[in-house]
């Protein structure tokens, strides 16, 4: 029995050494055991070394070895291996169920179960405790060390609470993946295998407690122990000083592993120096004197500065992560194709495996690089959990829209992608929520271009209830077990044939030549199942609430992991800068070298804090490194991972994170320039005419930029032309010239088209043409193809209007089958019918809907007090004058050409009939703060009003066939609730401020008939005084002033030929085909501005072709003169439009 250290620097050849020695005794020892034991990792890289290595490419008393699977080897021997392994997942559920048991035996812990990360905390703590093999006894010392430390000592006996019930309930059940070696070094005395063995541990940079105490065990039973260790070989052995220098770890591990030879009495022999005692370059840098040096220097003091140009360490700076992995891929194609590289020969290592391994993913594969991106891949994203997860959660948010079509989007049901867009689509419209929606058949429908069909949406709905609805039984009934949770969970997997459609997948996944994504597959099914079971074993006859139990399935689902192995012989190898193991790397890319990622920022938090851990381990309880201790380690790291290739070494870091804020370079970019004084930092930003650079992606962005730039030269027409002249980069060369050289060209539809899309006459609202008249093809979208937003229940500002529009149309009915009037209906009455009228609006409203929410409540309490408002100030407002309404919400059909038909409704219609005359006014109720704009007018933007007023004389002129007809005005009303200043006069300022804005026919009689407090005793307008109902006022005279809105008879007539002319013209447009891309711009305001178009339609004014259309800012006395026209009737339509980006 004898213990041997093989002991060198990074590099130095002590893996090759001791396999040779070992491959050479195997052969003159064929009797004799030869056990080599690595990493995990590892394992699969040894084997293939020593095969290679051995002379007749084949071993037959040579093992290669974890300790995992060293100590089923024994068990397989001699037994003791009686309990199953409780993973991860399992640990998590029993931490959860011993501290709710314990709740009130812990002082500091018992409320924390419930907090986020709490239990992974108390997990990793036991864990560490089982690894370092902290035992019952070992409580008692550790009480004592923290006497005189309250808190610790409190966090102490909440920690034993929770170890011994841990401990208690594992009793004759499991044992943890750490107490594997505990039970292994209580049986592995009686292995003969073992005694008849040579041992050797290779690639280890420390042990933990337990492996210690195996490696005793070992020592005293092989036949001889064989360590290689990492060691500067001018560094003394033993140095108790060197904790915090780079080989700290190794001095530490030397110490130990002498002192377990000096308890067991195993014999010491003299260390091999696989280098020697002295310096000497090591076998790996042979060639590579920079790397040497580097090897020789890093992280040493004093250290010395190599002077001479070199080409092996390079750094290199990009812009942003993307533009690192940009370079990689550049640089690992040169050297594969000019120095002839191989992709195995390569790797690229970081400190932030997520971030970088995914951009790595990406642009590998964009590039056709093969490569395996070492680590473990979770499973929540994977399909069959996320089914899972929003099965369960559909019975926890009883049938909520995330939950049910997270379900049916996993692609695992048996309702297709089609079904679901369908039934997602009514859902959506009709707000469906909550199981008794669901069971019960869908019967309303909702507007839209294209019918609803009942009965297939209710065949689909019918298809998910008959899916998960057994499961949402069983999870409903609180008098039910996790393992009836499970088992129902289970048998809807196997209800859909889930196993069969996974594999399936696998297949698909295989055939695409996608390996990765078939391993995991491959996988997932049995990992879900094995969760099953460890449920039930664990909690089988536990009663949970359903929340409870999703959280243990999602506790489970994110501890599970995928294991990976490299699908391939010729990858480049992605790793961690701590995790990943490299072996025979010519060029490594060591990336995203900034601060906070090399070194990785150590996590705060623990519930053991570093000071409570020093305290501790000074007094013999020995525990995880504490984060000081860490970040030694991790020096010893960076120093492992950067003397790994043998002939160029890449180290790149960038400038600016994902948020466009500027980040520091770590400071290890600092140390090498401090070693390399020639080394400077590549700007790879600033190589875009470098012919290396340029032809790393194939000359692609070259193109691109020449193409766009209009930049032409010698090299640019050799790559155009290379592409041109290929077949297949012909295609993509087409592309990017389509792209460059894009312009927008307008063409329109045939009259045809036209013709099949709108018939021969055009119909609809004034709305239409109002759209037409602000873009063309917006137009075409929502009338030619008939294309609509996905509706969705929820309450829009246009819902709002509806409700209000619908209010006072009923408190209209409501007034008009009554006794009173808008003139004697009292104030009590009015204000009670108000609320009722809303009550019936709000009823109406898609089935109540608003009386779904909170808020929704309180937005009928504002509706109501807004209508009580607005019926006040009407009432006023018709009281004030002579005016009476003739009806509400009246539908007309208007013809202002033979074929173009308009419908629509106008809100208020009223009249003041004389003896030979009618004067007419119509009043639209806007709840948004729509002003009366010539401008919009004059450009067809704002044509109800005036449509309104036409339909009402054409009207009245068949009511009224024996008298004149005279338009009185057109006005906006505008319902809201005014804010003002709390005075005596306030209602007198509220009631201003809710004064109709329109156009007055000028006439003083009329306008004494709509306000007659605008009259004087003799009957003319009183002087200097303003209207509270109508945008008019006088001056000292008694005339109407600038400010007023008014026109004569003949220019309001005027008006509506111009109107009626304008939407004929359009119409005319309409037919002829024009769909042109064309929105306005007037001033701040644009078409695109609220049109639900805009990420369709493809506008954008910075490419040719694409441009405003400017609607020009004219005074108004101007544009009044063009609408009025002359005294012959005829008027302007020159537009004044311009094209304008």
């Amino acid at each position: 029995m004898s213990l041997q250290l093989y002991l060198g620097s990074s590099g130095s050849g002590k893996s090759y050494q001791m396999y040779h020695r070992i491959i050479e005794e195997s052969i003159q020892n064929p009797d004799t055991n030869y056990l080599i034991i690595v990493p995990e990792q590892f394992t699969l890289q040894t084997q293939k070394d020593i095969v290679t290595m051995h002379p007749n490419h084949g071993v037959m008393n040579v093992d290669i070895l974890s300790f995992m699977r060293f100590a089923y080897r024994i068990f397989d021997e001699v037994g003791g291996n009686d309990y199953p392994v409780l993973e991860d997942t399992g640990k998590s559920m029993v931490i959860r169920k011993v501290v709710e048991e314990k709740k009130k035996d812990l002082i500091l812990f018992g409320a924390g179960v419930r907090k986020s990360g709490f239990v992974n905390e108390l997990k990793s703590l036991l864990s560490e405790f089982y690894q370092y093999n902290i035992r019952p006894d070992d409580f008692d010392k550790m009480m004592g060390i923290a006497e005189k430390k309250p808190v610790l000592r409190a966090k102490l006996k909440d920690i034993c609470t929770i170890y011994e019930g841990f401990a208690e309930f594992m009793r004759q059940r499991y044992i943890t993946a750490e107490e594997i070696l505990v039970v292994l070094g209580k049986v592995i005395d009686k292995s003969k295998w073992l005694k008849n063995s040579v041992v050797c541990f290779d690639g280890f940079t420390g042990f933990t407690p337990c492996q210690n105490e195996i490696l005793a065990k070992i020592m005293r039973l092989a036949k001889k122990v064989i360590v290689t260790v990492t060691i500067d070989p001018r560094e003394p052995i033993g140095d108790e000083n060197a904790e915090y220098r780079l080989f700290g770890l190794s001095q530490k591990t030397i110490r130990k592993l002498y002192k377990i030879a000096e308890e067991t009495d195993t014999l010491i022999e003299e260390p091999v120096y696989v280098q020697g005692k002295g310096y000497k370059v090591p076998y790996r840098f042979r060639n590579s004197p920079a790397l040497a040096f580097l090897e020789h220097n890093l992280f040493r003091y004093p250290y010395g500065v190599f002077k001479e140009k070199q080409d092996e360490i390079s750094i290199h700076s990009a812009k942003n992560p993307e533009g690192e992995i940009a370079f990689v891929v550049r640089e690992i194609k040169r050297l594969v194709r000019e120095e002839g590289y191989r992709y195995s020969d390569i790797a690229v290592v970081t400190g932030d495996i997520e971030r970088y391994g995914r951009l790595a993913k990406y642009y590998f594969s964009r590039e056709d690089i093969p490569c395996f991106i070492d680590y473990k891949k979770e499973i929540l994203g994977n399909p069959f959990v996320v089914f899972l997860r929003c099965a369960t959660l559909i019975a926890e948010e009883d049938y909520s829209y995330e939950s049910v079509f997270g379900y049916l989007r996993s692609g695992l049901s048996d309702i297709t992608q089609e079904e679901t867009d369908l039934l997602e689509d009514y859902v959506l419209a009709m707000g469906i929520r909550g199981a008794n929606r669901y069971l019960k058949p869908f019967t309303r429908t909702f507007g839209r271009k294209k019918a609803v069909d009942l009965d297939e949406i209710n065949a689909i709905r019918q298809k998910l209830i008959d899916e998960v609805h057994p499961l949402y039984e069983v999870l409903k009934d609180k008098d039910k077990t996790v393992r009836d949770y499970t088992k129902a969970l289970y048998e809807l997997g196997v209800r859909l044939n889930i196993s069969e459609k996974l594999s399936k997948l696998c297949d698909d996944f295989k055939n695409l030549n996608l390996p990765l994504l078939a391993k995991e597959y491959e996988q997932v099914y049995r990992i879900v199942m094995d969760l099953y079971d460890q449920i039930v074993l664990l909690l089988g006859n536990e009663h949970l609430s359903l929340k409870e139990f999703n959280d243990i399935l999602d506790a489970g689902f994110a501890e599970a992991k995928v294991g990976l192995i490299p699908p391939g012989m010729d990858e480049v190898v992605i790793g961690d800068t701590e995790r990943t193991r490299l072996k025979d790397i010519r060029a490594l890319f060591f990336v995203g070298v900034n601060e906070g990622i090399v070194p990785k920022v150590i996590g705060s938090g623990g519930i053991l804090s570093d000071l409570e851990r020093e305290l501790l381990t000074e007094n013999g309880i020995e525990l995880a490194p504490t984060k000081r201790q860490q970040a030694f380690t991790g020096q010893f790291y960076i120093y492992l991972n950067v003397t790994k290739p043998k002939d160029k070494l890449y180290i790149t870091f960038h400038r600016v994170n994902e948020e466009g804020k500027s980040v520091a370079p770590s400071y290890l970019i600092g140390k090498f320039k401090s070693y390399f004084s020639e080394m400077s930092i590549k700007n790879e930003d600033m190589q875009d005419k470098d012919l290396d650079h340029i032809l790393g992606d194939g000359g692609i962005a070259y193109i691109a930029e020449g193409l766009r730039e209009s930049r032409i030269s010698d090299l640019f027409a050799e790559i155009f032309l290379y592409y041109k002249n290929d077949t297949e980069r012909s295609r993509i060369l087409e592309k990017m010239i389509s792209g460059a050289f894009y312009s927008n060209r307008e063409k329109g539809i045939s009259r045809q088209a036209a013709y099949l899309l709108y018939g021969e006459n055009l119909s609809g609202s004034v709305t239409r043409l109002e759209r037409y008249a602000g873009c063309a093809f917006a137009h075409f979208m929502a009338y030619g193809l008939s294309l609509e937003e996905r509706k969705e229940y929820k309450l829009a500002v246009p819902d709002i209007g509806n409700i209000f529009h619908n209010a006072i149309d009923e408190f209209s009915k409501m007034l008009s089958s009554s006794e009173y009037n808008w003139h004697t209906i009292p104030d009590e009455i009015r204000d009670d019918w108000a609320v009722l009228a809303v009550k019936k609006a709000v009823e109406d409203f898609e089935d109540g809907f608003l009386k779904s929410s909170k808020r929704n409540e309180y937005l009928i309490k504002r509706i109501e007090r807004i209508t009580i408002r607005t019926l006040w100030a009407l009432c006023n407002q018709i009281r004030q004058g002579m005016f009476e309404p003739l009806g509400y919400e009246m539908h007309f059909n208007y013809l202002p050409d033979k074929d173009l038909l308009l419908k629509g409704r106008i809100d208020r219609l009223d009249i003041y009939e004389a003896e030979d005359k009618v004067y007419v006014r119509v009043i639209d109720y806007k709840s948004g703060a729509t002003v009366f704009d010539f401008h919009s007018i004059y450009y067809g933007l704002q044509q109800q009003l005036a449509i309104y007023l036409s339909a009402a004389l054409d009207f009245l002129s068949r009511k009224y066939n024996n008298k004149e007809i005279i338009p009185a005005g057109i006005f906006y009303y505008h319902i809201d609730d005014p804010i003002v200043a709390k005075t005596e006069q306030a209602a007198e300022e509220i009631y201003k401020s809710l004064k109709m804005n329109g156009l007055v026919n000028e006439d003083k009689e009329i306008i004494g008939l709509m306000d007659t407090k605008l009259l004087g005793p003799d009957g003319n307008l009183r002087s200097s005084v303003k209207s509270d109902i109508i945008p008019v006022e006088t001056n000292k005279e008694g005339e109407l002033t600038k400010r007023s809105s008014a026109a004569n008879n003949k220019q309001l007539k005027a008006l509506l030929r111009f109107v009626n002319s304008k939407l004929i013209e359009d119409k005319n447009r309409i037919l002829e085909g024009d769909t042109r891309l064309n929105p306005y711009r007037m001033g701040e305001i644009t078409a695109c501005d609220f049109c639900e178009y805009k990420n369709a339609c493809g506008f954008d004014p910075r490419l040719p072709g694409f441009f405003f259309r400017n609607l020009a800012k004219k005074p108004t006395d101007e544009l009044k003169q063009e609408i009025w026209g002359d005294e012959e009737g005829t008027y302007g339509l020159d537009q004044s439009t311009t094209e304008g980006n």
